[in-house]
């Protein structure tokens, strides 16, 4: 608990490179630029306060948990977690209470945060079934070390969670400087510049977490639990039908992206199987799977179908 605090008390800032008076890069730490740029600010910011934050009442709860949020720099209450919470509210049966952990995403260490969200189930006093979205369900992988936690825990939910990691993520933390001999670095370049200007991420070091080859916690044996994973589907009426029943901003750069991934690899590669984000094989690597053709990563956390699947999971038909 003291390293948490310690780590929440260092001042929080991010740095906006522009170029022309154009932000083309936005990182929580000063880097060397692998683009163009004629200025940077340094802009500060308060991050969120790790905690359980009830919804409403019930016998029955859910928590949720999100997953790593680029937009916390500017509040922590973000249309991410709003769309998240609302999906869940507006189906979840009345007689449920839900709750939602909110939490520092981008530079807090994931073992700390663990201990905090430890104490605040704890402090419910209640099982629970966890639903856990994308770097949220690696948080939870560090939760489920702790025996006492487990006590409370009735069912859970990865939902796009890359337990193996996301090529995305390599791209995010690597040395640009050894990228720029990638065969495809130009490409690779674009996209990062595109991705980081639309907001889908912020150069932050806790995509660390996400990068293929980064050791984390075992799920432990006797875990009653389920990973949810999409697939995003090229034929254009699935992408319309996307686009029109959740949101289409975030459809449009997932689906950019997934695009891209199958551009920088090759097609029998396992990467080209993806909700835009995670490779299907990384979301599903523990089995016990449920995919959802025609999906994309934001829609696991916002999408009516996808939310009511969980529910049945949860507490049956």
């Amino acid at each position: 608990m003291v390293l948490v605090t310690i780590s929440l008390s260092f001042p929080a800032q991010y740095y906006v490179y522009y170029n022309n008076g154009i932000p083309v890069y936005r990182t929580i730490k000063e880097i060397k630029p692998f683009f163009e740029y004629t200025k940077v600010s340094e802009v500060y910011w308060e991050r969120p306060v790790p905690e359980i934050v009830k919804i409403r009442d019930g016998e029955l709860s859910v928590v949720l948990i999100h997953g790593i949020d680029p937009m916390e720099v500017n509040g922590s209450w973000t249309l991410y977690k709003e769309y998240f919470v609302n999906t869940w509210n507006s189906l979840l049966p009345k007689n449920c209470g839900l709750y939602i952990f909110i939490y520092p995403t981008l530079d807090v260490p994931l073992e700390e945060t663990a201990k905090i969200l430890v104490d605040e189930i704890i402090k419910l006093n209640k099982k629970v079934n966890i639903y856990a979205h994308s770097m949220g369900g690696i948080l939870l992988r560090y939760v489920l070390q702790n025996e006492e936690f487990r006590e409370f825990v009735n069912k859970i939910i990865f939902a796009g969670t890359p337990h193996l990691g996301t090529p995305l993520a390599n791209f995010v933390v690597l040395d640009k400087s050894v990228l720029k001999f990638h065969p495809k670095w130009d490409i690779i370049k674009t996209v990062i510049l595109m991705a980081n200007t639309a907001w889908v991420f912020i150069d932050a070091p806790n995509y660390k977490y996400l990068t293929f080859g980064f050791e984390k916690p075992e799920i432990p044996e006797n875990i009653n639990f389920m990973n949810f994973a999409a697939k995003i589907n090229a034929n254009t009426s699935s992408i319309v039908k996307n686009l029109i029943n959740t949101d289409f901003f975030s459809s449009i750069a997932l689906q950019i992206l997934e695009s891209t991934i199958k551009i920088i690899y090759p097609k029998d590669s396992d990467f080209t199987q993806n909700d835009g984000m995670v490779p299907l094989f990384s979301a599903t690597y523990y089995g016990n799977e449920k995919v959802f053709e025609g999906f994309d990563h934001a829609d696991l956390a916002i999408s009516e179908t996808i939310v009511k699947e969980a529910i049945k999971y949860f507490f049956g038909e």
